[in-house]
Order: structure tokens, then sequence, then C-alpha cells
């Protein structure tokens, strides 16, 4: 009797092991078509200038260089929580990252999602602002929000 609880308690143990991890799969995704996307928050990676000549509706200017210190290394998780935080992202939310470089693109959207995010998509190819294309915004310079989303365990 026992040994077919503990046998059961493991299957249960096992079934929600892999149900976070297709969640967490699911949660970070790359797209290649943007009228697949609506109702997402727009991180514009690309450099301010670019993002506030043209971006998409809603989108925030966070060039990627904002994601590595003087020294060239990826900022400390502490200091991408405030980041996230000054556009406006409190964690909760399905982010849309774009940029002009798709490798540029998966690494700050993997940040962002070992930060947290809810969910998040990234576009594989470049973008570029179609004509008449609305501005992005800067990101402010203290927090907007606070970033409150759980950190995602290591994934390996």
């Amino acid at each position: 009797m026992l040994g077919r609880m503990f046998a059961i308690a493991l299957m249960c143990c096992m079934a929600f092991i892999a149900t976070a991890s297709a969640r967490d799969i699911a949660s970070l995704a790359a797209i290649s078509n943007l009228s697949d996307v609506q109702h997402s928050d727009v991180i514009d990676i690309r450099d301010t200038q670019s993002c506030t000549i043209g971006s998409l509706p809603r989108a925030r200017c966070l060039p990627v260089g904002h994601f590595v210190d003087r020294n060239g290394t990826v900022i400390s998780f502490h200091a991408l929580r405030w980041l996230l935080g000054t556009v406006g992202l409190t964690g909760g939310e399905t982010v849309l990252v774009i940029g002009a470089a798709p490798e540029d693109t998966h690494r700050v959207g993997a940040l962002l999602h070992q930060a947290g995010q809810r969910r998040v998509l990234m576009l594989d190819k470049p973008f570029h602002a179609p004509a008449n294309a609305p501005s992005g915004t800067p990101r402010s310079l203290s927090r907007e929000t606070v970033f409150t989303a759980p950190m995602r365990a290591d994934l390996n």
C-alpha cells in the first residue's frame, strides 16, 4: 500500500515538473509575423533615435545597450528588474521584443523570461518601422512601476 502511494506521489511530481517546463517554454516564443500579436506591450531594443522616429503602437524604447554594464557584461537581475520598471513592466504582461538584430532580440527576450516576465514574444527578424509608424516612448529615468514577478529558476 505504501509503495503504491509513493509511486502515485512520484507520478504526480513528475507530471507537475513536466507541466511547469511546458509552461515555461510556452511563456517564451519566437514569432515571425507581427499580425499574430495583439495586446502586447512592446519593448523596442533598437537605439533610442530609431525607436522614437518610428516603432509599433505602445512601444517603449529600451536600447540593447542598457542590458549590459560598462564592462560589457549582462547587468545584475536586481538592476534588470529596476530597468524593466522604467518602462512600466510589472512582470504580469505579455511583452513583444523587437530589434535590429534577431540575436539581440532573443538575448533580451531570454533575460526578460528569466527575470519572471509572464510571457515574452521575440520577433525573429530585424524590425523596420513602416512609413508613418508611431513613435516609441523613451524609458523613464526612474521606475514607473515595480517589477514584481518572481524570477524563474535556472532552466538548465
